[in-house]
């Protein structure tokens, strides 16, 4: 399956080491940096230590040259293993100042006392594919059969019980089987047969398609956002303690960020160009990354109005406390628990709110300033 076992391998070990070159040969450290004294420099850790268009936020702002628009130097954070808990952790011992995380865990962390709170929701909808063996022709002939996720208790998860839910089927219906890493070990499951599903970002599934891997297995959910409501995923976290002291430069990141989210948006060369700068050496051409933005684009993935809808996290912490079975407690008892809307408030006050129609997923439910400018 996907060619050979030993062929996929080598193609697992490609993808993170041609994208650890092309962080090292395509990334400056720092885009145009203002004259001394007048940027703040700013430590910021991206989700993956590998540069991933739709993971590296950060990477992708600085190659935009938008930290130095914001008055801004970027200084990449720790290269750390260990995903979303390992971020909340970095947070917590000041190892970051900001950095991308999931909102499980970020969620996990301050029910357990962490002092941090969630600035901006970096991806409204948790939208991926859904990956599964030739013989099944539909998710419902898979049923009962193992599906890889990045972890039993993370985000990905989540969102894969939701879409099943959502497709009219019960969330225990399938096996749910743990492949740390990004999308390869995922990727490298199907092809061993240690499972028969597995969810992987629209960039992994692209990746595989260019590489050849995906012979005898195809997409059978393309969109998961189409089944699910809109869920907070990747989240940008602060500790509180950082907060006190740094509104100011906590508000122009946030401001940078909606700024490259809004561009991406509505621009595919802004993407494309900002990918093809940190993932130079993965092998994807232009034509490719632009069907990746598509993708991207057409599941809701891109945060216009900072991702922060009480709403839709309320529906995610409910799932969080049953499958924990636990209840609330005095650090996590409703939505607003886990955000500091400030900086995004200072950011929407200025920027104004993206409206464009009923369908857009990006709904900022908790903001009510009369002086924001419907665009």
């Amino acid at each position: 399956m996907l060619g050979t076992t030993a062929l996929l391998r080598r193609t697992v070990a490609l993808l993170f080491v041609t994208a650890a070159a092309a962080l090292a040969a395509g990334a400056p450290t720092a885009a145009h940096a203002q004259p001394a004294g007048k940027a703040t420099a700013l430590k910021a850790t991206e989700l993956e230590p590998t540069p991933d268009p739709s993971l590296s936020f950060n990477d992708m702002a600085n190659a935009m040259g938008l930290f130095s628009k914001y008055g801004l130097t970027y200084e990449p954070g720790p290269k750390l293993g260990g995903g979303g808990p390992a971020r909340v952790q970095a947070v917590v011992t000041g190892n970051t100042e900001v950095a991308t995380s999931d909102i499980i865990s970020a969620m996990g962390g301050i029910y357990s006392g962490a002092k941090i709170k969630i600035l901006m929701v970096m991806t409204p909808y948790g939208d991926e594919e859904v990956l599964g063996l030739n013989k099944y022709k539909t998710l419902k002939d898979a049923l009962g059969q193992s599906w890889g996720v990045a972890s039993l208790g993370g985000a990905q998860r989540f969102n894969a019980q939701m879409t099943v839910e959502g497709m009219g089927f019960k969330s225990d219906a399938f096996r749910w089987t743990a492949i740390s890493g990004a999308d390869a070990p995922r990727l490298e499951a199907l092809d061993t047969g240690r499972t028969q599903l597995a969810s992987l970002s629209h960039l992994g599934v692209m990746l595989a398609e260019a590489k050849g891997f995906t012979k005898q297995v195809h997409v059978l959910v393309q969109h998961t956002s189409k089944y699910t409501p809109p869920v907070p995923r990747l989240v940008v976290v602060a500790s509180t303690d950082w907060l006190k002291s740094h509104q100011d430069v906590a508000t122009r990141y946030v401001e940078m960020m909606l700024d490259a989210n809004r561009q991406w948006q509505n621009n595919a060369d802004s993407w494309v160009a900002a990918a093809g700068k940190i993932y130079q050496a993965a092998g994807l051409n232009d034509q490719q990354l632009h069907q990746a933005w598509q993708e991207f684009r057409d599941g809701g993935y891109f945060s216009i109005n900072g991702g922060i809808n009480y709403a839709a996290t309320q529906k995610i912490m409910d799932l969080f406390f049953k499958l924990r079975g636990e209840g609330s407690n005095q650090y996590l008892s409703k939505p607003a628990d886990m955000y500091d809307t400030g900086p995004l408030k200072a950011a929407l006050d200025k920027m104004g709110v993206v409206k464009s129609g009923t369908d857009l997923p990006d709904v900022p439910d908790w903001y009510g300033s009369k002086s924001a400018a419907a665009k």
